[in-house]
């Protein structure tokens, strides 16, 4: 008997040891990689057609304004002109039949030198901006598609040197039916440009290059608009309603890859790449998936039925690039775009932030604060989601998966600090709290590379998350907003090989994570030229947010028929070389009306 209780107690701990490589946080998470990611710099022709000289509401604008020497005066002049596109984007180097492919944020910059700018820009114009769409020709095998990336948009950029325009955006998910490489390509690119005797914004209502109606829009939640707004972008943390004008500008319906029309009266640009030179984007591996996901442990009604804690979850379905029907040509299925089907947001949070952590805090001597009163505070809300990467197991698991019931994250501000620095500028602080109530989440691996295991994951907020902004004046200075606040980590159900491995019900870490997320915002330094790049977070428009190091502390509570396994889930798990990697989408602000109709939009996951 002694014998067969060693077999048991060695199968235990076999099973309880791969329990380890859990760290991931969701269903069928490889290792996290990247493709051929960087700069393409392709040359690209483009056909002008001249609209008026601004669209409405630009400030100063003329419509009268005299079109450069090219550009002709008829309703069907245009001129053709090269222009010089580098587009920045990374890729994933494997993905899996059926799952997710999500291309990374995408970035394109496209230049026009001085005497092509000086054809196509009416005469005096100082400055320009811009919409746009890319599409991308995606190709697995004999099976081919466009998958067009609009919502793209540039904020005012100075044209005294020529015309340089930088685009940002998200790019459409897909997923595919068979094994075998995944291919993109670049290809037509469609503008709309707007030139302005100063610094402009595009219009609100501007007619933004649309998408056919049966291809991805940009990634998750686009059908709100995709992209940062620039007018957001230009002025860091605008609230005029101004981003949620913009936000709405990609929702129209044109039909095939049209080029952008000039209803609003920006002159419009088809672009192609020109014959004879590389146009590849990035490549993607796929692999036959190895396991089939169990079904979600917290029901498949309405999303927000369960959840963890007491915050907000999504109300309506829960329908996201996996679920949603898709445009299909061959084994290629172009993602229909996530809807939230959420335009505003619960009650404000409730809670203080955290004194020791304001204190903390490097503000110059004589700063005054303007509290906000607990009566007077503001509902404000948004959708993160992301990556958690375990160094001990090399991998990378999502949280809170825009596929299955993702929990809205609630803010509200608490007060303003104002004070001035030794230069002369000024210091400003933003303090928030904020709940972030996730939902379990199903995590399912392959144990010694054939024996599914899965368990489910549960991250519970300990207290109120502590959001300070803290940014300055001028025309050259860093925004930096850090989220602190504590996550309290505990396993449970997990079954192996369909077997269950009860470990209890108070399987935790012995103490919550310490959670320090923080974002930058460059934009508004010197030569940033106040465009925010996807690497840029913005409280408003959203953007990255990260943490390096984190430390998961040893588990405790852990025992299996019996058994003590807390220190083997420490050593597998538990450490420093941990990451949180997420992206937060725009901030919904009811009582302004801004980005949060016609729905909140999601933002767009980061690639593996």
């Amino acid at each position: 008997m002694r014998g067969a209780a060693n077999l048991r107690r060695a199968a235990l701990t076999a099973a309880t040891a791969s329990v380890a490589v859990l760290a991931g946080m969701l269903p069928g998470t490889p290792s996290a990689a990247t493709g051929p990611d960087g700069a393409v710099e392709l040359a690209y022709t483009c056909r002008f057609t001249p609209g008026t000289a601004a669209g409405p509401g630009t400030a100063g604008a003329s419509a009268s304004a005299t079109p450069g020497p090219g550009a002709g005066s008829g309703s069907d002049a245009g001129v053709t002109e090269d222009a010089t596109v580098t587009v920045h984007q990374d890729y994933p180097a494997t993905g899996a039949v059926g799952a997710r492919i999500q291309p990374g944020p995408l970035t394109v910059e496209v230049a026009l030198g001085k005497d092509a700018a000086g054809a196509v820009l009416p005469t005096g114009t100082a400055s320009a901006t811009a919409t746009g769409s890319l599409t991308a020709r995606v190709t697995q095998g004999p099976s081919a598609a466009d998958a067009v990336w609009s919502g793209l948009r540039a904020a005012s950029t100075p044209t005294a040197g020529g015309l340089d325009l930088t685009f940002t955006g998200d790019a459409a998910a897909l997923s595919v039916t068979a094994p075998g490489t995944v291919r993109f390509d670049a290809g037509r690119l469609d503008m709309v440009v707007y030139a302005a005797p100063g610094a402009t914004a595009p219009p609100t209502g501007s007619s933004a290059p649309a998408q056919p109606e049966s291809a991805g829009t940009g990634g998750p939640g686009a059908a709100a608009g995709g992209g940062s707004a620039p007018d957001t972008a230009a002025t860091g943390t605008s609230a005029d309603g101004s981003a949620d004008g913009a936000a709405k500008d990609s929702t129209g319906t044109a039909a095939g890859n049209a080029p952008a029309t000039a209803a609003s009266g920006g002159a419009t640009a088809a672009c192609t790449p020109k014959d004879g030179q590389s146009t590849l984007l990035g490549e993607v591996g796929v692999l036959r998936k190895p396991v089939a996901s169990p079904p979600s442990r917290h029901g498949t009604g309405p999303a927000g039925a369960t959840g963890a804690g007491t915050g907000s979850a999504a109300p309506g379905p829960s329908t996201g690039a996996a679920t949603a029907e898709a445009d299909r040509h061959g084994t290629i299925a172009l993602a229909a775009p996530a809807h939230s089907g959420i335009s505003t947001c619960p009650d404000p949070p409730k809670g203080e932030p955290d004194q020791q952590i304001l204190d903390q805090q490097p503000r110059p001597p004589g700063s005054f604060n303007i509290p906000v009163a607990p009566e007077d505070r503001q509902a404000e809300c948004t959708f993160l989601t992301g990556l958690s990467n375990v160094g001990k197991q090399n991998g990378a698991s999502v949280i809170n998966d825009l596929d299955d019931h993702p929990a809205l994250t609630d803010v509200t501000q608490t007060g303003v600090w104002i004070g001035f620095q030794e230069d002369g500028s000024l210091y400003s602080e933003f303090d928030s709290v904020a709940t972030l109530a996730l939902p379990p989440s199903d995590s399912t691996f392959l144990t010694f590379g054939f024996m599914p295991t899965s368990a489910v994951l549960t991250l519970t907020q300990v207290g109120p998350l502590t959001l300070v902004i803290v940014g300055s004046s001028g025309s050259d200075y860093i925004t930096t907003t850090t989220v602190y606040g504590k996550l309290q980590l505990r396993l449970s159900r997990i079954e192996v090989n369909g077997t269950p491995l009860d470990v209890g019900a108070n399987c935790r870490t012995v103490r919550p994570l310490d959670i320090k997320l923080v974002g930058i915002d460059k934009s508004n330094t010197a030569g940033a030229g106040g465009v925010i790049k996807p690497t840029d977070y913005n409280e408003i428009s959203g953007g990255p947010l990260s943490q390096s190091g984190l430390v998961i502390p040893p588990f405790t509570g852990c025992t299996a028929h019996g058994d003590n396994v807390d220190a083997l889930l420490t050593a597998s798990i538990s450490g420093n070389d941990n990451s949180l990697n997420l992206i937060q989408g725009p901030l919904c602000i009811p009582s302004a009306d801004l980005n949060c109709h016609p729905e909140i939009q999601y933002p767009t996951p980061p690639h593996r």
